[in-house]
């Protein structure tokens, strides 16, 4: 069976392999296709296609937009993006300036408590990538503040932490719209990552779907059968189409492995030919 994985991050976000070697890796681990789907950014996708082409890995242009609902950060992920698109890069140039702001306010507040880091090692450390809460918790582990990326998170940047600072988020309307805007597929990324009661996770999916979104992604890192069988019952029940990926970060999440998650993740093919149809059928 041919296998593919639709959620892949890269160095352009949060992930640690630059996007040429994510889709080496993909070819060594057999993939048919992969989607790079970094974090807010598509700074990546142009080096992932054409490294695609080179090694026979059907790369699919794509990009995870964070997004508000109800005061949380819900995730609309966008297949088949024209990374150059105006109306998605003027909202991305907004997300990174707000990005861009808040790390300097992090950091600042760090440094005035006498902790070694600064915006200046930061971008030496990772050359190219769009900054964030998962860079300065390794650079703290690596100086030893921390002993984890998880304990950074904790103790430090992450929400409850001394130095956490709320994100400004589009609204989930507003990610679609762009996706739409960039000739993509609109996508509900891995609704039961959100800590919703299952009627919450129903009204989700249910606003996703008003919005304008196109399907939703029910095979992931660490759904149990019985969870992915649910989230396939709905996507049934609301007319989306279906999607998955292993939401693969490189070495910052050392248990989750490329095409396969955590362990058993298993998307063939044909969920990237029912993708296609649903972008055909846009048209």
């Amino acid at each position: 069976m041919k296998r593919i994985d639709l959620h892949i991050h890269t160095t352009a976000s949060d992930g640690t392999d630059l996007p040429a070697e994510a889709v080496e890796k993909a070819r060594d681990a057999g993939l048919e296709a992969i989607a790079v789907t970094d974090h807010d950014a598509v700074a990546g996708v142009p080096e992932a296609v054409a490294a695609g082409e080179a090694l026979g890995v059907e790369v699919v242009p794509g990009i995870e937009v964070s997004s508000d609902y109800r005061d949380n950060n819900i995730h609309i992920l966008g297949y088949f993006i024209d990374p150059g698109a105006p109306a998605l890069r003027t909202v991305l140039d907004w997300v990174h300036a707000e990005g861009a702001e808040r790390n300097r306010i992090l950091v600042d507040r760090m440094a005035a408590d006498g902790i070694d880091i600064s915006l200046e090692d930061l971008e030496r450390e990772y050359p190219g990538a769009v900054l964030g809460r998962p860079h300065m918790a390794e650079h703290l582990m690596r100086k030893g503040y921390v002993s984890s990326v998880r304990e950074g998170f904790e103790r430090y940047v992450g929400e409850g932490g001394k130095y956490y600072l709320p994100k400004r988020r589009i609204s989930v309307e507003r990610a679609v719209e762009i996706i739409h805007a960039a000739g993509g597929v609109a996508v509900l990324a891995h609704p039961l990552q959100y800590r919703y009661p299952l009627d919450e996770v129903t009204a989700l999916i249910a606003c996703a779907k008003e919005l304008g979104a196109e399907a939703m992604e029910c095979f992931y890192s660490g759904y149990s059968a019985e969870e992915e069988a649910w989230l396939l019952e709905k996507a049934g029940e609301f007319g989306l189409g279906v999607t998955g990926g292993s939401d693969y970060h490189g070495s910052r999440k050392t248990e989750i492995r490329l095409g396969v998650g955590t362990g058993r993740l298993n998307v063939p093919y044909s969920v990237l030919e029912e993708l296609k149809a649903l972008r055909a059928r846009k048209r």
